[in-house]
């Protein structure tokens, strides 16, 4: 008797042990699909950030993660993400952070009159510090998704006109000033004394050449790729309006479906790439910067000083902004103290 119990108690460390193996080799070989959605083209700078991040994942992840990439649009617009990604109905997006004030107001933070004309490496470090961070984690509340690290750049949208060159505050008053849209960007504008006229990107380049707009704010490599100066748009001033950024995020649907070694995978990797991204985009902005001067474009740089005088100008619709938007005004006055202390240093 003793020893059929032995020989069943055998038996069963024999079946536990051959099928927790299998169990987790099952698990191990699975793959896993995970759909980007980007609406920008083939040669911006995000989506060449995101073809490298894709052949890391597939490498890293011995390809347990498949990626299939959409570029141009192919799945969603950019502003139809917040949607989607609260469905599960595309794993991963990296939206602008202008798309996402409809789902949170505060992410307009980085548009108000406090962050005009910072110098960029502020920009970037708060943006890489506790900003960032409290707007993250926020986003991920609302949202409903995992955002992988720190966030992609884009760059400074700055004023650029055809009627006449931006030098001094009084030469922003009467200005029709064509802006991508939001709060923030048109209360700005009328702070300066101009008309705010909100464009979509697709018919910016005949609303100047028609004079619907005298200028428009975008980056430097927007300007570039556009050929903006065939419209007659030969002034530009950099004042440093809002620095753009991009956010990497997954849906929680995707991430809570992933074994944690997976999960793993996709930080260390984001964090492995995100700095060739940003490197991209810093150079792509200069090169549409010099581009646009071979073509005729005077650009004038304002002094730190100057800048602050400006950005001291345009203070007063700050309060006008929270209110119309909706913003946290308890989270504004702590990230008017970090930005305060940041310009202190």
């Amino acid at each position: 008797m003793v020893r059929k119990i032995g020989f069943w108690i055998l038996v069963v460390f024999l079946v536990i042990g051959l099928s927790v193996p299998c169990g987790l080799a099952a698990k191990k070989d699975k793959v896993y699909n995970m759909k980007i959605s980007l609406d920008s083209t083939e040669n911006h700078h995000r989506n060449k950030g995101l073809k490298v991040f894709r052949l890391l994942i597939e490498k890293n992840s011995k390809g347990r993660i498949n990626v299939q990439y959409y570029h141009s649009a192919q799945l969603y617009k950019d502003r139809d993400i917040p949607k989607a990604m609260k469905l599960g109905t595309v794993e991963m997006a990296a939206p602008g952070i202008w798309i996402l004030e409809g789902v949170d107001p505060n992410m307009a933070i980085t548009a108000l009159p406090m962050f005009y004309g910072l110098p960029e490496h502020i920009s970037k470090e708060l943006i890489d510090g506790e900003v960032g961070d409290l707007l993250t984690e926020s986003l991920e509340k609302k949202m409903n998704v995992k955002v992988l690290g720190k966030w992609l750049y884009h760059g400074y949208m700055n004023v650029c006109t055809k009627t006449r060159p931006i030098l001094k505050i009084e030469d922003w008053n009467g200005l029709k000033i064509r802006h991508p849209g939001g709060a923030s960007n048109a209360f700005k504008l009328k702070g300066f004394g101009s008309s705010p006229v909100m464009i979509p990107w697709p018919d910016l380049s005949m609303a100047i050449i028609q004079g619907t707009a005298d200028g428009f704010l975008t980056t430097f490599k927007s300007f570039e790729s556009a050929k903006l100066w065939e419209t007659g748009a030969v002034y530009a001033t950099k004042d440093m309006t809002q620095y753009l950024q991009y956010i990497p995020m997954v849906s929680n649907k995707f991430w809570k479906s992933l074994p944690e070694d997976l999960q793993k995978i996709l930080l260390d990797t984001w964090e492995e790439m995100v700095d060739t991204e940003r490197a991209i985009s810093d150079y792509e902005q200069k090169k549409g910067e010099t581009v646009m001067k071979k073509h005729g474009v005077t650009i004038y740089y304002p002094s730190a000083e100057q800048l602050a005088k400006w950005r001291e100008h345009i203070m007063p619709v700050q309060d006008q902004i929270i209110e119309k938007t909706g913003m946290d005004k308890a989270f504004v006055a702590k990230v008017q103290k970090i930005v305060d202390e940041a310009l202190k240093k």
